[in-house]
């Protein structure tokens, strides 16, 4: 069973609903463990990376819970690798796709490959604000 953290901003979140759990790392959204083998419907943090193309309409914090939500969509219940655990950060380009990928730190390289096709499979409608940079933590079971 895997399980995502909220993603970890590069700077302070916006204000957030107050975590179920755990506690925050200094400028850090709060981590959020999930209930079940998906992750907590909470919206993630992030930093914008570039300016707002015209017409995104939707707001930072709405955008956040679609990716979250899309991340968790694609989170596997079981995994061949074990427990482990992976931070990843990655760029959501204009497109809403996962640009880049860094794999910060990892228990092992096979949990790091399914944090990279998770985050490959995810797709949501462009960014407000463009580009945008964002962390995640994902803990297997």
């Amino acid at each position: 069973m895997a399980r995502a953290e909220p993603p970890k901003p590069a700077a302070p979140p916006a204000p957030a609903p107050a975590p179920l759990t755990a506690t925050p790392k200094p400028g850090a959204a709060p981590a959020i463990p999930a209930t079940a083998a998906k992750p907590a419907a909470s919206p993630p943090a992030a930093k914008p990376a570039a300016a707002a193309p015209a017409g995104s309409g939707m707001s930072e914090s709405k955008y956040l819970s679609v990716l979250y939500a899309e991340i968790a969509k694609h989170t596997p219940e079981n995994n061949l690798a074990g427990p482990g655990e992976v931070t990843a950060s990655f760029i959501v380009g204009a497109s809403g796709r996962v640009d880049k990928v860094t794999i910060d730190k990892t228990s092992s390289p096979a949990h790091a490959e399914i944090v990279k096709k998770i985050l490959a499979e995810v797709v949501t409608p462009p960014p407000p604000g463009g580009p945008m940079d964002v962390g995640q933590t994902f803990k297997f079971r």
